[in-house]
């Protein structure tokens, strides 16, 4: 090949070979190739470095995640692995677990960075991401040329290092587990390849098999999809054998199996051991996976010792025959050790749900669109590749041919190292379908697309080597590859780099104060809730927004749902959302809920604007198969008025003509006749920076255009029932709004944000006596005095989502600050919140300043602050002590104040949903009625007095054997299959007299 000539020797002595031309050539491509291309690999990291790390200048981050990661992370800087967090699920918070070695790898990475370099943990923290990027282009390196060749190797890196859909998950501001996985689980399936290679234990071997056990556990840990790590290698171990044994490869078939199932069987056990302390998150899986390894063992076993008992060798029929039967043998003994629960536990990975369905991430592709992500130059819309060059997709299935070739042609000849053509091969199928069923799988699927596309030119390069040339030709051939191929990473990376400056420049738009994916109007409003709301608060708004709220860099308050925490909740906060009156009520005092945002902007494209659909369909407001737009957009100047009837211009001389609309501008209404598109258009009066009105036309469809979540984001006073408006914003108060930022700098102000607070109990009527008639005088909308003297008022109290129950009702008058009189005008009150009726009181009014009515109730009070332990472990604070179980509870509350005679309790909550049409989800009329039942309580102990902060309290609680399942029973007798539970919680519940201020004014 690329060799030396040697000259012809004198006499008596053997002459050292004089390097010709050809030679030197030849020397001077081999150093370049083993020692030039790893030295260009590094630059390839430096530049994906640099790449990834344009935004680390944001203030915040660009993935909503990972304000919740940068939590965890710090966590984890004090504890390394995290146990409790107070900030998801209120009032009792979540137990830490998952992907906690994610926190405690940044934690490490932190801990050296700040040693070495001083580096704050924003700082360390917003380094990571790319320079897990960088250690992948590394990583893609080893891997490329332990399977092929330094060329695949480095075509592969360069690939890595600026291709778009692989820096979607290591930019600096997405801390996700995606990214940290792939570069542990690439370096790992590096070290197991040096241990496998070597056939003598020598020293390459050993720190193989050490580097690849310290890794397993960590992959195992950093991410909730890292089974995927553990299939490949799982797989390798049952196809590899079966093939070896398949040909007769006898002596093959014994050094693997010696050789790869202790190593990946002590990879496994590594893993159970992580999984014990909390450091990794997939334990079921794991005990599965050690399952089946015994199992391949038992395969194993007889393939190599089976002729001894008199099983026929004799052919590939009868090996294949016995591979069959056992397999057979081993699916049933599987089966009857698992039961039903193993078709269960296949298909909990892939069963949809309505909630999953919604997922923006979730979403599957076509195989177009599939094949144009891996392009040089990808064009995405709303997160998936419309349009492309499909380059590297095409180098990945040459790659794939490639392998193929190599896989049969080492199957043939009884090549020991097969195995490298097989893990990449079904790592490449794996990760693809993967994308193909979810599109947040793209980056995980760019590490075995560009595996197998560097394997493609690597390739090429070993065609040329081989050639029958002269060492100058080969060379030539070598240079003029590289000059052709070179611009594609080139290309690649100054793609992805254009790309993320204008990320960065457009993020800066939004928000030029605190640049990131935070809006404007919302870091102004989150603000505002940190220094105006009690630090125990719980926010509620709809769950894409739930780490922005628990964030420490922002409001630091508690979220009732967020990314990835109250998957239960968000059907019914949906619920609360997409209607109104009595169907639109919840239980929101359940999670001591204090705030309620609105995020309701037609120019924010990250706003609930173009999202309610999901929200609609999981409150059960429509169905499956509806397809209508929520909201749309309309300039005033599309609004025509022709005969008193109201026609919007959608462009290019397309009409439509709304059933109804609704002018707070002018104050007028409009109600279509004959036939007219489902849609109720609103003429919203923003405001100009000159105080003048500047008119924007929203549409809602008819049947979410009145629901609460539009009244409350709009501040709409319309009621279609009698006085519905008024009980609405006697619960919900405006406190707070947040102006879209970028036009305000235009010079509009455009309500972006609205933070209103909440509380379940309000008068929003009050009539007084006279002369025998009740005549109104108070009314949410309207304002209205108390009237002086003796009077006998009517109270009409608007009880949101839970009843009012054996309530006293207070009476207080203050002069300035002074309370001039404080009265009980009602005990024993009770209101039914679906059936409200007025509670008649007798008073009389002073001459004073300012008015209250206050009711004393007992209700839940105190947030959970810490870890809960039960009987010293560390316990699930939603589901504390199993039924039929009992136990010591342990924890920390927090109170906002001073509080006597407080019960502990233990609460029973089931969520449901009924679905009135069958529970196929994929049903045009499906739809769904979502549900949260408080089953009921278990008291655990009564508490004279608590202290306002932090008490540690401790309780010892039995819980009923029935006490869920009952109620559930009830539930399928009641509706059959139609009721689906989506979760089943026995949370710990404090309670307490409480006050709530029913209505304050003059």
């Amino acid at each position: 090949m690329w060799g030396f000539k040697r000259t012809k020797a004198t006499k008596g002595k053997q002459q050292k070979p004089h390097p010709t031309t050809s030679h030197k050539y030849a020397q001077a491509y081999f150093y370049f190739r083993e020692y030039g291309l790893p030295i260009i690999v590094l630059l390839f990291a430096y530049v994906g470095y640099k790449i990834r790390a344009v935004t680390s200048s944001y203030k915040t981050f660009l993935d909503p995640d990972t304000f919740f990661h940068f939590e965890m992370y710090k966590l984890a800087i004090h504890e390394w692995i995290p146990k409790y967090y107070a900030y998801a699920e209120p009032p009792m918070g979540i137990k830490a677990s998952g992907y906690l070695a994610l926190y405690t790898m940044q934690a490490l990475f932190y801990k050296i960075t700040h040693a070495l370099f001083g580096w704050s943990e924003l700082q360390a923290f917003k380094v990571w991401p790319p320079f897990v990027g960088a250690m992948i282009v590394i990583a893609v390196f080893l891997v490329g040329r332990k399977l092929h060749s330094n060329w695949a190797g480095f075509w592969g890196a360069g690939l890595m290092m600026g291709f778009y859909g692989a820096i979607t998950k290591t930019y600096s501001g997405n801390n996700r587990g995606e990214g940290p996985f792939m570069m542990f689980f690439l370096f790992a399936f590096y070290f197991l390849l040096v241990y496998l290679d070597e056939k003598d234990w020598n020293w390459k071997k050993i720190a193989g098999a050490v580097a690849f056990l310290i890794l397993s556990p960590i992959y195992m840990g950093v991410w909730t999809g890292s089974p995927l790590g553990v299939m490949i290698f799982l797989a390798t171990g049952a196809i590899v054998p079966v093939v070896f044994f398949a040909f007769g490869k006898i002596k093959e078939l014994r050094r693997f199996v010696f050789e790869y199932y202790p190593i990946l069987g002590v990879s496994i056990v590594l893993g159970l051991i992580g999984a014990h302390v909390g450091f990794v998150g997939i334990k079921s899986f794991l005990i599965f996976s050690l399952e089946v390894l015994l199992a391949m063992v038992a395969l194993a076993v007889v393939m190599l010792y089976g002729e001894r008992v008199g099983l026929n060798y004799s052919d590939l029929a009868h090996r294949l025959g016995t591979v069959i039967g056992v397999s057979i043998a081993g699916f049933l003994a599987i089966y009857a050790y698992f039961g039903k629960d193993l078709f269960n536990f296949l298909k909990a990975a892939t069963r949809s749900t309505p909630l999953y369905q919604t997922v923006a991430e979730l979403q599957g592709l076509s195989w177009s669109q599939v094949i144009k992500t891996f392009s040089l130059k990808p064009v995405y819309r709303n997160g998936i590749v419309v349009k492309g060059d499909s380059i590297i997709f095409l180098l990945s299935v040459a790659g794939l041919a490639v392998l193929i070739w190599r896989f049969y042609r080492h199957v043939k000849e009884g090549s020991y190292e097969l195995y490298k053509d097989f893990m990449p091969i079904f790592y490449y199928f794996g990760v693809l379908y993967l994308f193909q069923q979810a599109v947040r799988f793209s980056f995980q699927a760019s590490g075995a697309v560009i595996l197998l596309a560097g394997i493609a030119l690597g390739e090429a390069f070993i065609f040329v080597e081989n050639m029958k040339d002269t060492t100058t030709t080969k060379a030539l051939y070598a240079l003029f590859l590289v000059l052709i191929l070179f611009p594609m990473p080139y290309i690649s990376a100054d793609y992805s780099y254009t790309n993320q400056k204008l990320m960065m420049k457009s993020y800066r738009t939004i928000n030029p104060e605190m640049s990131g994916s935070v809006p404007e109007a919302w870091t102004d409003a989150l603000l505002w809730l940190r220094n105006n709301s009690d630090p125990y608060a719980t926010v509620l708004s709809w769950w894409d927004y739930g780490y922005w709220e628990e964030s420490s860099l922002l409001s630091h308050r508690r979220a009732v749902s967020d990314g990835g925490h109250g998957y239960d909740r968000r059907y019914i906060i949906a619920k609360f959302f997409s209607h109104y009156d009595a169907k639109g009520e919840v239980d929101l005092e359940a999670w001591e809920d204090k705030y309620v945002i609105t995020f309701l902007d037609p120019f924010d494209g990250q706003s609930d604007f173009g999202k309610f659909g999901a929200i609609a369909y999981l409150g059960g407001a429509i169905t499956h198969g509806e397809s209508f737009g929520m909201f749309g957009y309309v300039p005033a100047q599309n609004i025509l008025i022709q005969n008193n009837t109201v026609y919007v211009n959608l462009g290019n001389n397309q009409y439509i003509k709304p059933k109804m609309t609704i002018d707070l501008v002018n104050g007028h209404f409009y109600k279509a006749n004959g036939s007219a598109s489902p849609y109720v258009l609103y003429v919203v009066p923003y405001k100009t920076s000159n105080n003048q009105v500047y008119p924007v036309g929203i549409l809602a469809y008819e049947k979410i255009a009145f629901s609460n979540y539009v009244r409350l984001a709009l501040h709409l006073p319309y009621s279609i029932n009698e006085w519905d408006a008024q009980k609405l914003f006697a619960n919900f108060k405006l406190v707070y709004t947040g102006y879209n930022g970028y036009l305000k700098r235009q010079g509009i102000y455009d309500p972006s944000v609205r933070v209103y607070e909440f509380t379940p109990f309000a008068i929003y009527r009050m009539d007084f006596l006279q002369n025998g008639t009740w005549k109104p005088f108070y009314s949410t909308m309207a304002g209205g005095k108390l009237p002086l003297g003796n009077q006998t008022l009517r109270l009409w109290i608007s009880a949101f989502g839970r009843d009012v129950k054996n309530g006293t009702i207070i009476f207080e008058a203050y002069n300035g600050t002074k309370l001039i009189e404080r009265k009980v005008v009602a005990e024993n009150v009770y209101v039914n919140h679906l059936n409200e009726t007025p509670v008649e009181v007798h008073l009389y009014v002073p001459n004073a300043t300012k008015y209250r009515f206050l009711l004393i109730q007992d209700g839940p009070v105190g947030v959970t602050n810490g870890p809960v332990y039960v009987d010293g472990k560390l316990g699930n604070p939603s589901w504390v002590i199993a039924p039929g179980q009992s136990g010591t509870i342990k924890l920390t509350e927090a109170f906002d104040r001073n509080y006597t005679n407080v019960e502990f309790t233990l609460r029973g909550v089931v969520y449901y949903y009924i679905a009135p049409n069958g529970p196929d989800i994929y049903k045009p009329d499906f739809y769904l009625e979502p549900h949260m039942d408080i089953v009921g309580y278990i008291p655990v102990k009564t508490i004279p007095s608590v202290k306002k902060g932090d008490n540690v309290i401790t309780g010892k609680a039995s819980v009923p054997a029935d006490f869920i399942d009952s109620y559930i029973n009830e539930l399928k007798k009641k509706y059959g299959d139609k009721v689906v539970i989506v979760s089943k919680r026995i949370e710990p519940i404090f309670i307490a007299e409480k006050t709530y201020v029913l209505w304050e004014g003059s």
